[in-house]
């Protein structure tokens, strides 16, 4: 299975980057053949879509690399390390997006075993979506993480988003704050899909690799990766704003990552649009899904993302105004962007 997905940035605020269940043998002999066999199977596996896939790999010698993972996995004395090894390979590569994802982990993030509640329900996947009026003229949204692909769910969300955009837009809003400082990634799809009456129909960047240039984009409810819709709402056209000009801030934090600095990266260079806040976490590059034999799931990088104008971004996310990060109680970024928006 080969999804282009951004996806959760080594998983640090959500799966904290969990080691898979080990491949363990029957018994407390670790250098049982059977096991063994199965741990260089994974590795192998995960060398070759590596050595296909992986966008810097020209500048790999994977001969070599192979050669010392395998003998790291054999030196182990156990079946337990074919993760290790291949955590070990990324590391060696200097690859901090990329990453294997535990065989229940990956199938939660698949959607399987996935109930389909209500959003209340789904805390676990999706993070807080929060929309309010400042001053009874600025509409602020939450754009929340995402840790599913599962088609149902991510529909739904990105239904929310637009519902609570329409309820907000209710008050003719031509001022918007949307906040990214909690966004630590996921699944970009419903995010764009979800915000898309804000950005209006159009290109918003590109993913760039192997000679390629993909579009980013939304057209009438739908996000799309060049010609394939990757997430619409359940209504045909989606929301379309009673305002056609918008001011729009938004606002960025270390914590923004990934998935999130995407979403912000659609905003940057849009006119009448300022980001304000601190540097995004600088993972942007665009990663894809391998289903492994053992059910677990390599997460690695496969392009690079670049704004609406062709232009690679390389590590994080510039504010245009930069803004302490402030406390709970205190949130200058916050204060900076009302005021950037009262001068509109």
């Amino acid at each position: 299975m080969n999804r282009c997905l951004i996806l959760l940035p080594v998983f640090v605020l959500v799966f904290s980057q969990a080691r898979p269940a080990p491949i363990r043998p029957s018994h407390s002999d670790t250098l049982d053949p059977s096991c063994r066999q199965k741990a260089e199977q994974l590795l192998d596996e995960v060398l070759g879509f590596m050595e296909k896939n992986y966008y810097r790999r020209d500048e790999v010698a994977w001969t070599s690399l192979a050669a010392r993972a395998k003998e790291q996995l054999r030196a182990a004395g156990s079946c337990d390390d074919a993760y290790s090894s291949v955590s070990w390979c990324l590391k060696q590569l200097n690859e901090p997006h990329s990453f294997i994802m535990a065989p229940e982990k990956a199938a939660r993030y698949a959607g399987g075993d996935m109930p389909q509640p209500g959003l209340a329900d789904l805390s676990d996947v999706v993070g807080e979506i929060k929309g309010e009026w400042l001053e009874d003229s600025i509409a602020y949204l939450t754009i929340p993480w995402i840790s599913t692909t599962d088609s149902l769910i991510c529909e739904r969300i990105a239904d929310s988003l637009q519902s609570v955009i329409a309820r907000l837009d209710s008050r003719n809003i031509s001022h918007w704050i949307i906040d990214l400082r909690g966004n630590s990634g996921g699944n970009c799809w419903p995010m764009l899909a979800g915000i898309g009456p804000l950005l209006g129909d159009g290109v918003y960047g590109y993913f760039v690799g192997s000679g390629e240039k993909i579009p980013i984009a939304y057209y009438n409810g739908s996000a799309f990766q060049g010609r394939h819709i990757r997430c619409q709402v359940s209504d045909s056209h989606g929301y379309r704003t009673r305002s056609t000009r918008k001011s729009i801030v938004v606002l960025t934090g270390h914590r923004t990552v990934s998935a999130g600095e995407i979403v912000a990266l659609a905003f940057k260079g849009r006119q009448e649009t300022c980001l304000i806040g601190q540097p995004t976490a600088g993972l942007t590059t665009a990663n894809a899904t391998y289903s492994l034999s053992d059910r677990s799931m390599l997460v690695l990088t496969v392009c690079q993302e670049a704004d609406r104008t062709g232009r690679i971004c390389e590590g994080s996310i510039q504010p245009d105004q930069l803004v302490s990060a402030g406390t709970v109680s205190d949130d200058p970024a916050r204060t900076a962007a009302l005021a950037w928006l009262q001068t509109k």
